[in-house]
């Protein structure tokens, strides 16, 4: 054990904390009981683990936490999963790394099911009233040590000189530059090679002095460069207050994940102390922030050094650039880890492919309009609202995930007589709003549509809510649902010929009920809230299978339609299109019934926007 306290002392915080670098450890023999579920737990002692953050002895949470997982592995130890993301269940066993996200809470005892960002405060309560602990807070920001043996930084201003000691350089002499006759060997500081830089005099007595070698942390640079750009010619002053009271604070903030507590922190700091010696009127740098998450491949943060860098070159080549930046885009969230995958670039380019063969001229055309036109304008609105919310709340996957399903419906309106006049103008609308993110593909389009300029510069689509049918949406939805489960279900039957379709819509009740879900999910995902709520109302004789269908409507939400339609508007849309259905597997029969008419157990499956599926 001391061996290996010897071992870890000689490693600097840096090296032991930081991601990627291998984690280790020593089991002390002894063990705890866990004050929460009673379980008895092994104690050890790790590298990464450190005395000044919290008492010092912290709950490893293995399958929640990346260094804790590497831990785990190296040595292992137990996985045991706490937090589900929302659409699917992890498998400890499987996991390849830590699930770092949002989700819902199991293996919680009384706390299953809630959202683990809200369970935190419920929790935190819980463990007052016990008698087992409190809540604290934890500063992040430490003692800055600033020095660097580099060459690329801010040279320290200070001097050594045998008889005056260490001496601040005087400051008509300021700034001290870079010397440029230095080596690079790859080996130590190279400005111990410069002599015409360490050499100097003393500013106190004249003598002979050295001068100091070191360089500021480039943090330290990096903390107000935002100040300098909004003066950046002026020669008198690092910043002039006037420019900077006026543009700052800085709109939004985008960096990388590895940096939101460093640079952040000592960002804040230089600001605040800034602000106390009067030099500016505000508290904070940045109003809005975002930090990006990391690149994995594999499961594994891409790095130089693990040789697993995807170089953008040959992609560019084979796809061109706007397939590379569509799937980055679109592959996560810019706060999410993006795992990169070859075959979603393939897809995207398909994509993209489909988006730009819109332009060509449809097969059939025709003047009237009518309930399909009416439909689609509609979802074009909806798009343009969509895209221009996502676009501004940076949530640019859902923007691009928005685009697609445009795309496949004028994709799909394209396979019958369209008509002219409405196909012209979402796919004009369409253009603009794929601008941003396939800058090339949409320009390309644009001038086959004939239209002057560039896209790019063009007027951003307007929205109009009038023209926005939720419900007409809603019933177009449930037919390709409808229509993708059946295919489904033929495949896993694997059956050549369909003869009878049958579909059950479900019980009124269930209606109901999701509506009522959906807006406690908007508040909630605490399971008990949401049951004690439920219950008050008119459904409480349906108590038993509600408690079954809240828990996997909150492990996958998606459940739940955008627009809950009602029992009898879905079988209206269903019997209107039961000879599309017909025709689309050529069948001889489509059979339409309600869930509570059937004595057919496979009719209790049927939810709203998802009705049971038999078919023979």
């Amino acid at each position: 054990m001391m061996d290996f306290v010897k071992e870890t002392m000689k490693k600097p915080i840096i090296e032991r904390t930081a991601e990627g670098k291998e984690k280790n450890g020593i089991f002390i023999g002894k063990y705890f009981i866990n004050p929460v579920n009673g379980e008895k737990c092994p104690l050890w002692a790790a590298d990464y683990a450190l005395m000044d953050y919290g008492t010092g002895a912290v709950m490893a949470v293995p399958t929640h936490d990346q260094r804790d997982f590497e831990f785990a592995k190296k040595y292992n130890l137990p996985l045991k999963v706490v937090i589900n993301p929302p659409n699917y269940e992890l498998n400890a066993e499987k996991m390849i790394r830590a699930y770092e996200g949002e989700g819902n809470l199991v293996n919680s005892g009384e706390f299953n099911g809630m959202n683990n960002k809200e369970a935190i405060e419920e929790i935190t309560k819980w463990l007052e009233k016990k008698g087992w602990g409190k809540r604290t807070i934890n500063y992040k920001l430490r003692d800055w040590l600033i020095s660097r043996q580099r060459y690329w930084g801010t040279p320290i201003p200070i001097i050594y000189c045998d008889k005056c000691g260490i001496v601040p350089e005087k400051e008509e002499n300021l700034p001290i530059t870079l010397p440029t006759d230095v080596e690079f060997t790859g080996e130590g500081n190279p400005i111990l090679t410069s002599k015409t830089f360490i050499d100097c005099k003393c500013p106190k007595c004249g003598g002979k002095a050295r001068r100091e070698t070191d360089t500021m942390d480039t943090f330290v640079d990096s903390s107000w460069y935002y100040l300098r750009y909004c003066s950046p010619h002026t020669d008198k002053t690092p910043f002039e207050e006037k420019a900077v009271n006026h543009w700052m604070p800085v709109d939004q903030y985008i960096g990388g994940i590895e940096h939101a507590v460093g640079h952040l922190m000592y960002a804040r700091f230089f600001t605040k102390a800034l602000r106390d010696l009067g030099l500016l009127d505000f508290d904070e740098p940045f109003t809005k922030l975002l930090t990006q998450g990391m690149v994995t491949k594999d499961g594994t943060k891409m790095s130089k050094s693990l040789g697993n860098v995807v170089d953008p070159i040959p992609i560019i080549e084979k796809y061109g650039p706007d397939t590379a930046r569509v799937f980055i885009l679109f592959a996560a969230l810019p706060e999410k880890e993006l795992e990169w995958s070859d075959q979603g670039v393939a897809g995207m380019h398909r994509f993209l492919q489909r988006t730009q063969n819109l332009t060509e001229e449809p097969r059939k055309t025709k003047e009237e309009s009518g309930n399909k036109e009416k439909t689609l304008i509609g979802k074009m609105h909806k798009t343009i609202k969509a895209v221009t919310q996502y676009i501004e709340k940076l949530e640019l996957s859902r923007a691009i995930n928005s685009l697609m399903e445009l795309v496949g419906a004028l994709n799909k309106y394209r396979e019958e007589s369209v008509n002219q006049e409405v196909y012209k103008e979402i796919l004009r609308e369409l253009t603009k709003l794929l601008a941003p993110f396939a800058p090339h593909t949409a320009e390309e389009m644009w001038e086959k549509q004939g239209e002057k300029g560039f896209v790019s510069i063009a007027e951003w689509p307007k929205y109009d809510e009038s023209k926005i049918d939720p419900e007409a949406e809603a019933c177009e939805e449930l037919i390709s649902t409808v229509i993708a489960d059946i295919t489904k279900v033929k495949e896993l039957a694997k059956l050549n010929k369909i003869n009878k379709i049958t579909l059950f819509v479900a019980e009124e009740w269930k209606f109901e009920f999701t509506k009522q879900m959906k807006a406690l999910l908007e508040k909630t995902r605490d399971v008990r809230e949401i049951m004690k709520a439920i219950m008050k109302g008119d459904l409480k004789g349906y108590g038993q299978e509600i408690k079954k269908l809240i828990p996997k409507i909150l492990k996958d939400p998606a459940k739940i339609p955008e627009t809950v339609l009602d029992q009898e508007t879905e079988m209206k849309t269903l019997l209107d299109s039961k000879e599309d259905i017909q025709k689309e597997f050529s069948c001889d029969l489509v059979v339409i019934e309600k869930a509570e008419e059937t004595k057919e157990p496979k009719a209790k499956q049927a939810m709203p926007g998802k009705p049971a599926i038999l078919i023979s």
